[in-house]
This record gives C-alpha cells, sequence and structure tokens, in this order.
C-alpha cells in the first residue's frame, strides 16, 4: 500500500502529469470522430450517353453481379447522362478492405461485357479523408484576364510543381485541381480538302495514331551484351504533327494533314470552373492522409507555400477555406473550459471542507485524472475531438465524487483514532468496495456504447472510452493517491474552520432542508402528484423539442448547390454564377469573398460525386450572423423566383460536421418502386391524395424534376446501301463533327495531351442543319436518319435492383414524430390498392433510427445499473427506488432545452445519459444509508431523517462541484461553442431535479415501500 511509501505516491503523481503533457502534445487532433461510412461507390463514364442507355447496358448488369459480395446491405444507382454511378453501402463492422477486393474482383469479372465506348468502371472507398483540408486559389499576379496560355502555363506548375511538393509532405496524401484548363490537340479537318485527296477519316485516325507509336520491339545480341530496340514516337511537337503524311499524290508530293486540316493546340471542353467573387481562379483541393492529425497537416502546408510565393513571384497562392483554425479554436476553447471548469470546481470544494489544505489534497485528484486519460488515450490511439473531450470536461466534477467520499469517510475515523495514517488506512479499505462498485455503475451508464454498432458506435466510442478512462484514474487517485496526502498535509487534532462563513450558512440551509422534507413527508401524495405533472409535461415537451443530428452553430456561411435546366451547358452555368455572385455582393459580408465550385470538382469524392453535374454549381456565402444570413436567403429567394427551371438546395455548412449517413438527405423521401416510371410518375398524385385523405397535408414534389432533351437518330438503312455509305462511317463523322473523336495521347514532357479529331465547323446547333461531306458528296443527315427530339429524365435513380421514382415530402421530424404512423398506414393502404410499394428514405428516417439507438442503449443502462445494485444491495426491492428517480431526473434537461430552444441531438443525448449515472450515484448514497439505519434501528421515519441530515452535504456538495465545473462550457465565446453548450445543459438541467430529486422523491419513495412491507 502507498501509505508507507509517500514518495513513491509523489513520483507517480510527478509522472502522471509529465507523460499527460506529452501524450497531450502527441494527440491526433479533428473537430468530430472520423466516422467512416461502410460505402464503396463505383463510377463507370460513357461520354455522350443517354441516362436510359446507362442504366440499361451499365447499371443494371453490373448491380445483378455487385449485389452477391458479401456483407452487402444497399445498393443505390444513378444514371445520369454521360455517367454511372452504384453506391454500395456495407453492415456497419464489415471489413472494408476485404469487401473493397470482393468488389474488385466483380468489376473485373464484368468489365468485358459492358460497352466498349465506356471507360473502366472505377471504384472508390468512402472516408472521413475525403473532405479536403483546405482549399487553395492559384493565380497569376501579372495578368487579370489571364489568356490560354497563361492558364495553361498556370495549370502546368500546380500540377508539376505545387501538387508535388504538398503531397511529399508529412500528412498530405492529395490535391485534386479544379478549373484547371485542359490542353488537347485539335486536328480540324476541313470535308472537302480529303473528299478532292481521296482521304476518309478512318484514314487520318489510323495514320496519326501510328506516327504517335512507342514500343518496344525486342532485342540485339553481341556476344556477351544484349541491347534492347524500340521505336520511337515521330510526334514530338505540334508541327509533327502537321506533318504527318497521308498519301503520296500523283505528281509525287506528299499529302500532310496540315493540307486538309487546321492543327493547333487548344482548351479541351472543360468539365468545371472555380470562381472567386466574379473572377476565375484555379481552385486546389488538399487533402490529408488518412488517420492523420488536421491541424498538423495544414501546418505542414503553410511554410511550403510561404516558400513557393519567395520562389514564384508572379503566382498569386490564397488560402480560400481551411478547417484546421476552426478545429484549433473549438479545441483549444473546449481545453479552456476544462481549466476553468475544474477551477470552479476547486472553489466548491474550498468553500465546503473545513481547512485550506483539504482542498488541495482533493483538488489532485482533477489534474492527475485527467492527464492519466490523457496518457492512456495517446498509447490506445484515441483521438482529440470534441466529443471525446467534452466527455472529459462533462466529467470534471464527477473526478472528485471519489475522493469527497474517501475523504468524509476517513475525517469519521479520524476521532476514534490514535493516527491520521491508521485513520486513512481504516477509513480507505472500509469505503474502497462501496466506491469501486458506485464507480462502475456510472460506467455502465454510457460504457455499452463502447459495444454499440453503426453509427452511434463509431460515433459516441471515443467519448465512452475517455470518460470510463477518468473515472477509473479518479478512482485509483482516491483510493491510493488521496490518503498518502491526507497524511502528508493533515495533522492530528487540527481545528475545524468556517471558509468565509460559508459552513455557517450551509448548516442553516441544512435546518430548512429537514422542515421542507418533514412538509413533503406528510403529504406525500400532493407531492407525487405534482411530480406526476411535471412527467407529464416534460414527455409532451419531448415531442416539442426540435431534434437534430448535431447542434446548429450561428452562421458564419451559407452554402447552396444551384441546379439549372438539364441541358444547361458548363458555359452558361458559369455565365449564371457569375450573374448570381454579383446579384448578391451587396449582401455579403464585407471584406469576405464568395467562393463558387461547377461542374464536375472532385471526382473522388462520393459525397459530392452523385450531386454534381455540368448544369450545377456550389456557392458558399460569407455572412456574419443570422441577421445577414436571412438577408442572403431573402435575396436568393427573389432571385430565383425570377430564373424559372433554377432550383437552389441548401447545403451543410461544413462538410466536417455532416457525419450522418443521411444527413445529405431531404427530410422525408417516399421512393415509388415500380418498373414503370411513367406509372409510378402518374400513381404520385394518387398517393398525395391518399396521404390527404388520412389527414396529413404532405406536399409531394418530384426529387430529380429536371429533364434533358435528347435527339434520337434512326438509320435509314436503303438510303446508306443506295449511297454506299456505312453506317459506322456516319457514326465517326458526326462524333467527330460534335463532341470529337479522340485519336492518340501525345505525351510532352510530365503530361498526356489528347490528339482529336474535330469537325472544322462546330457551330451546329440543330441536327437537322447537319450535311455530312463523303464519297464527294454532300449528303444532308435527314437523307441518311430520322431525327426525333425527346425528353427523358436528367437522373435515373434504382434502390437494390429495382427502379424508383423519388418524391420529397415537405414534412419535419416534429410532424414526423406525431404523424409516422398515420403516413406508414396511408402507404400500407396505396401499396394494397394499387400494387406500387413505397419505401421511405431521408434525414429524418436517420434522426429517429439515431433516437430510436439512444433511447435503447438508454435502457440497456439502465437495466446494467439495476444488475449492479440488486448484487450490490442484495435485495430486488431497493435498486427499483433508486431507479424510479431517473425518469424524473430527465425532466430537467427537457425544461431546459425547451426553454432555451437548443436542440435534442446527439450530444445533448448524450448529456442526458451521463445524468442518468450521476442521478443513480446520488440515489445510492440515500438509500444506502436509510436502509443500514432502519434495519439497525427499526425506525423509518427517524432513518429518513437520519439520512436527511447526513447525506445532504455530499448530496449537494458533488452536484454543485459538477454543476460548477460545466458553467464554462455555456459560455457563448470561440469556435464551437454550440457543440459544448447541448452537452452541458442538458446536463446541468438534468442536475439541478436529479438533486432536489434526491433530496425529496427518493425519501417519500422508501417510506412508501418500506411502509407498505411493513403492514404486509
Amino acid at each position: 500500500m502507498l501509505l508507507k511509501r509517500p514518495i513513491t505516491a509523489f513520483m507517480l503523481i510527478l509522472a502522471t502529469l509529465i507523460f499527460g503533457t506529452i501524450a497531450l502534445s502527441e494527440l491526433s487532433v479533428n473537430l468530430l470522430p472520423e466516422v467512416d461510412s461502410p460505402t464503396l461507390m463505383v463510377r463507370t463514364d460513357w461520354s455522350g450517353a443517354a441516362p436510359r442507355e446507362i442504366e440499361q447496358r451499365i447499371n443494371e448488369p453490373m448491380e445483378a453481379v455487385l449485389s452477391t459480395v458479401k456483407g452487402l446491405e444497399n445498393v443505390h444507382g444513378f444514371a445520369r447522362q454521360g455517367q454511372s454511378i452504384i453506391s454500395l453501402r456495407f453492415k456497419w463492422g464489415q471489413n472494408m478492405d476485404l469487401s473493397f477486393l470482393n468488389v474488385r474482383e466483380k468489376l473485373d469479372q464484368i468489365r468485358f461485357s459492358l460497352p466498349e465506348q465506356a471507360d473502366r468502371p472505377q471504384l472508390v472507398q468512402n472516408t472521413a479523408s475525403d473532405e479536403p483540408i483546405a482549399v487553395l486559389g492559384i493565380t497569376s499576379l501579372n495578368e487579370s484576364n489571364p489568356d490560354f496560355n497563361t492558364r495553361l502555363n498556370l495549370k502546368r506548375w500546380t500540377e508539376q510543381v505545387l501538387s508535388r511538393r504538398l503531397e511529399q509532405a508529412d500528412g498530405i496524401a492529395q490535391t485534386v485541381m479544379v478549373g484547371a484548363v485542359e490542353p488537347e490537340v485539335q486536328i480540324r479537318f476541313r470535308p472537302e480538302a480529303l473528299n478532292l485527296y481521296g482521304v476518309s477519316l478512318s484514314e487520318v485516325e489510323s495514320l496519326v495514331s501510328q506516327a504517335n507509336l512507342f514500343t518496344a520491339t525486342g532485342e540485339l545480341r553481341e556476344g556477351w551484351y544484349r541491347y534492347s530496340l524500340k521505336i520511337q514516337s515521330r510526334i514530338q511537337s505540334i508541327e509533327d504533327v502537321k506533318d504527318v503524311p497521308l498519301k503520296t499524290l500523283g505528281t509525287g508530293r506528299v499529302l500532310k494533314l496540315s493540307d486538309v486540316a487546321e492543327v493547333r493546340l487548344d482548351e479541351a471542353d472543360p468539365t468545371s470552373f472555380s470562381l472567386v467573387d466574379d473572377h476565375e481562379v484555379l481552385s486546389v483541393l488538399v487533402k490529408k492522409e488518412y488517420g492523420s492529425n488536421t491541424v498538423e497537416a495544414y501546418d505542414t502546408l503553410l511554410p511550403l507555400l510561404e516558400e513557393l510565393r519567395s520562389q514564384n513571384t508572379n503566382i498569386g497562392i490564397t488560402v480560400l477555406e481551411e478547417n484546421a483554425s476552426f478545429i484549433r479554436n473549438a479545441i483549444n476553447n473546449l481545453l479552456q473550459t476544462l481549466l476553468y471548469g475544474a477551477l470552479l470546481a476547486f472553489i466548491i470544494l474550498f468553500l465546503f471542507l473545513d481547512n485550506w489544505r483539504t482542498p488541495f489534497t482533493i483538488g489532485v485528484a482533477i489534474p492527475v485524472s485527467i492527464f492519466l486519460t490523457f496518457f492512456v488515450m495517446f498509447i490506445s490511439d484515441i483521438q482529440l475531438n470534441i466529443v471525446s473531450l467534452s466527455g472529459l470536461t462533462l466529467g470534471i466534477g464527477l473526478l472528485v465524487d471519489n475522493a469527497i467520499i474517501v475523504l468524509e469517510n476517513i475525517n469519521r475515523h479520524r476521532s476514534g483514532t490514535d493516527s491520521i495514517f491508521e485513520a486513512a488506512d481504516l477509513g480507505t479499505r472500509e469505503i474502497a468496495l462501496a466506491v469501486t462498485a458506485s464507480t462502475l455503475t456510472t460506467i455502465s451508464v454510457f460504457l455499452p456504447l463502447i459495444f454499440l454498432g453503426g453509427f452511434e458506435g463509431a460515433f459516441f466510442r471515443d467519448q465512452a472510452w475517455t470518460l470510463s478512462i477518468s473515472l477509473l484514474a479518479s478512482l485509483g487517485v482516491a483510493l491510493m493517491i488521496l490518503p498518502v496526502l491526507i497524511t502528508q498535509f493533515q495533522k492530528k487534532g487540527e481545528e475545524k474552520s468556517a471558509m468565509f462563513g460559508f459552513n455557517r450558512f450551509f448548516d442553516r440551509m441544512r435546518d430548512r432542508y429537514e422542515q421542507s422534507l418533514q412538509w413533503a413527508l406528510r403529504r406525500k401524495a400532493l407531492f407525487l402528484g405534482v411530480m406526476s405533472v411535471l412527467l407529464v409535461a416534460a414527455i409532451y415537451l419531448f415531442m416539442l423539442v426540435h431534434k437534430s443530428v448535431l447542434p446548429e452553430t450561428e452562421p458564419q456561411q451559407l452554402r447552396y448547390q444551384v441546379r439549372l435546366p438539364g441541358n444547361t451547358s458548363l458555359y452558361a452555368t458559369q455565365e449564371s454564377a457569375e450573374s448570381l455572385i454579383n446579384r448578391l455582393s451587396s449582401v455579403k459580408q464585407e471584406g469576405q469573398s464568395i467562393r463558387v465550385l461547377g461542374g464536375y470538382t472532385d471526382q473522388t469524392n462520393l459525397s459530392n460525386l452523385s450531386d454534381e453535374g455540368l448544369n450545377k454549381f456550389t456557392m458558399s456565402i460569407p455572412v456574419d450572423g443570422y441577421d445577414m444570413a436571412d438577408r442572403v436567403r431573402e435575396e436568393m429567394e427573389d432571385y430565383f423566383q425570377q430564373q424559372p427551371g433554377w432550383t437552389a438546395q441548401p447545403l451543410a455548412v461544413q462538410n466536417a460536421m455532416d457525419v450522418l449517413p443521411s444527413a445529405s438527405q431531404p427530410p422525408v423521401l417516399f421512393r415509388l418502386v415500380d418498373e414503370d416510371r411513367k406509372q409510378s410518375e402518374r400513381l404520385a398524385g394518387r398517393l398525395q391524395e391518399k396521404l390527404r385523405s388520412a389527414g396529413l397535408d404532405i406536399a409531394l414534389a418530384k426529387q430529380y424534376e429536371q429533364e434533358l432533351d435528347t435527339y434520337q437518330l434512326r438509320f435509314r438503312t436503303q438510303n446508306l446501301l443506295q449511297l454506299g455509305i456505312d453506317e459506322r462511317e456516319v457514326i465517326q463523322y458526326l462524333e467527330s463533327l460534335t463532341r470529337g473523336s479522340w485519336i492518340t495521347d501525345w505525351n510532352r514532357q510530365d503530361e498526356n495531351v489528347p490528339i482529336r479529331l474535330v469537325g472544322y465547323d462546330r457551330q451546329i446547333y440543330e441536327p437537322e442543319n447537319i450535311v455530312l461531306n463523303l464519297n464527294d458528296r454532300k449528303v444532308p443527315l435527314t437523307r441518311l436518319a430520322s431525327i426525333e427530339r425527346t425528353s427523358e429524365p436528367e437522373q435515373l435513380e434504382r434502390v437494390n435492383q429495382t427502379p424508383v421514382l423519388s418524391y420529397m415530402g415537405d414534412i419535419g421530424f416534429t410532424d414526423w414524430w406525431w404523424y409516422g404512423n398515420d403516413v406508414r398506414r396511408a402507404l400500407t393502404d396505396f401499396a394494397r390498392e394499387t400494387g406500387t410499394d413505397v419505401k421511405m428514405g431521408g434525414a429524418v428516417m436517420g434522426i429517429a433510427s439515431l433516437l430510436s439507438d439512444m433511447g435503447l442503449l438508454l435502457l440497456i443502462s439502465v437495466v446494467i445499473i439495476y444488475i449492479i445494485l440488486s448484487v450490490q444491495f442484495e435485495s430486488l426491492r431497493h435498486p427499483l427506488i433508486i431507479l424510479a428517480a431517473v425518469p424524473f431526473a430527465w425532466v430537467g434537461s427537457v425544461f431546459i432545452l425547451w426553454i432555451t430552444g437548443i436542440s435534442l441531438n446527439a450530444l445533448s443525448f448524450m448529456g442526458i445519459l451521463i445524468l442518468t449515472g450521476i442521478a443513480v450515484n446520488d440515489s445510492i448514497l440515500k438509500v444506502d444509508f436509510m436502509r443500514r439505519y432502519f434495519a439497525d434501528t427499526g425506525d423509518l421515519h427517524q432513518a429518513i431523517t437520519q439520512a436527511g441530515l447526513h447525506r445532504f452535504r455530499p448530496v449537494v456538495m458533488t452536484s454543485l462541484t459538477t454543476i460548477f465545473g460545466l458553467i464554462p462550457m455555456l459560455l457563448p465565446f470561440g469556435d464551437g461553442y454550440a457543440f459544448r453548450q447541448s452537452l452541458a445543459l442538458a446536463l446541468m438541467g438534468g442536475m439541478v431535479t436529479s438533486t432536489l430529486l434526491t433530496l425529496y422523491l427518493v425519501p417519500i419513495i422508501f417510506q412508501w415501500v418500506e411502509g407498505k412491507k411493513i403492514k404486509n
């Protein structure tokens, strides 16, 4: 035992503080836990293909094969113009590395059954590292409106210098460019010249491709040596492309490509753009390595940028957006609240305890427990984030509870022993088992989180471990370190003194409590009736309290995804974005810039990919508080009322907070499952009538309502035979005339530049105006094919290999809470009448599932507590008395959330969960004293009275240390305070009612239960 080795105890304290400090500096820092959704995404590009064709020829066969992968829970496919996206969601806990290999194997099996024109399917794993830690803006300082050559040089410098330097740095994995100009060699052929010299497009493609040949053909051997033989490409420059020989003319002259076509280096059709205010910039998304520290990765980035700025004075490098500062500030603020909370808890100790030395002996428990927790977090690879650190902050008051109980028991024995050493030894041994059981009871409330699967388990695991470690550390300090400190710093026979007269004031409060308790015992029915009314009111308010996944923060930025009509080109999308920027420039925050990313910005990010397109852009508008945010929203509404066909969808402000799998979805989705989507569309109106007939005023709006106009060509076979024209020749001619026909890639230094065959005149807007110049004839396309203009959805959706048509319902979580069962019954009746099944989805389902799982966790915790208490008390009745007060403790949490307007979210629910353990602890002390006193004396009334007198001080003391330790978390300063407030308010509100109910409700229930037992 350490009582005989005080120097050892002091060295343990010193070692804990030293190693804890080192561990704190080395802990991985992030805003929220890295919750990696078990999701894989398969993307297949097929340029120019219509959504229906992609669905039939790519999605359907691919989904059939991929659905056989082990552990797969859901297959969600999208088909849109030029692209197929299939999202594979696996069960939580699935080995995603193994699943990745299994999916890759299936893709290799099906690859050759896909259309030849389609690209190879790309498999992307969704991780927390998909979101960029910083967005850089690259501009030319010499030109305000750079031309093609300047933009191309910026792109090459970014790709060859900036990206390579960054990706070599520790913690940085990848950079993605948005708005980069892509060069290509365009061979603009002249049909008249081709016909004049009798050269076909196929011959041009073949000869250019052969000129770019680079291959190893074998080796030469000479005695002991051998030499490789390779053929080098003849294309080293644009001039080499122009000089590609096509044929030898009758005069002996060699016909070159430049004789029949114009060859030049030009900009390829862009797929993305980036704007800062109304200026076009090259944006670079910087992504960190998986599991690396966000703050450290960003700190590594900054000196590299400074070095590059000094070396390239003509290039501007600006940090447009970064998350590290917010994370650093949020964590630092939370660490400050941890320190302030510990100081306030120490002040409460100083007021309550008898002399000036005692608070310091107990106060040691706080820093030692915290720093020991930091050390265990480091060796256990637990992140330092808002959730884990908030758990530690919430436990500040709990860290001294064990020390207070041990101290009081030691003081109780001091008068009957010869030395402080003997009192410390006897008092600690006597209370050790009870304190250990009490600590394990508290831990049992949230320890099940460690074993909980799904999102909740991944999100709260760090917090559960942190709280468990800190409480076990405080238990160790109370049982081993505290007795040593008492023997070293307290003196035998030291007189008690009242700190600032506080104890005299507290004694008067205890006397008044005794009087009020007697009054309540005489009016049990009235008191229980009032408590029941409060409980019913809390249940009603629970229905009304706003519910969300995470707390809502004061807006500093608004993000919108803007969708234009489906056929809008990227150039028109960019012009529209510039127009909207000019409209909003007067209402945004001064000194800040509006940022826009449009087109296909990040093809590796699953959360963004399914919502990107050439007709879409994402806008980030800086604001300062709620008033400015409301003005921006009003301006947006006014602008979009003037733009028919435009839609704007609000997005999460910070993707790092958007951790729930369904958080990015609309509130409620009704998915009509039917092979015939036209039938589903006709039934949508009937579904809405069905909902309204059930008393549900829900308006339905199609989720993907935009449509694309396409031209469908059907060849006139007889005319083709009469003219001697091959179908493949027509297809090749049209491909070159419209989007350009890819021939080969020219390896230019460190980049591959496509060489593309394109029509000389690309200004064709109607297919009826196309005239093909083939075989010395000018043939209108209308003679070779019938042309029909049709309309089809921009995006087709499939869920679990079945076509669906999704409709958004304007119903919030509160309405769903009240009327969810009515909606389900209406959908069941609708399916029975029409034969069309309707599946539910959306963010509301995610929140409901989250609250349901958390409620189940709460129930499991209560059952575990009951089991522990039954073993501790050797009784099935007394644990029920303790647990009866727990629901009433939740009353304060619900009331304070309703009064303050703060939502019931994952973090506030965690506060309520921790409150359950604290309320149980206070009740245990009360019931244990009453039970033992009643067993010794047989006087029930006296047992309750004495328990009130003796336990009033520790109950109020532990409650005040917890409440005062949480006060700094309520202060609205610094980044991330909304997270702190949600946790602290839920716990503080419940602590107030928990303390009152422990002091009054538990004695009343105990008297009622034991009184009935006596009568029986």
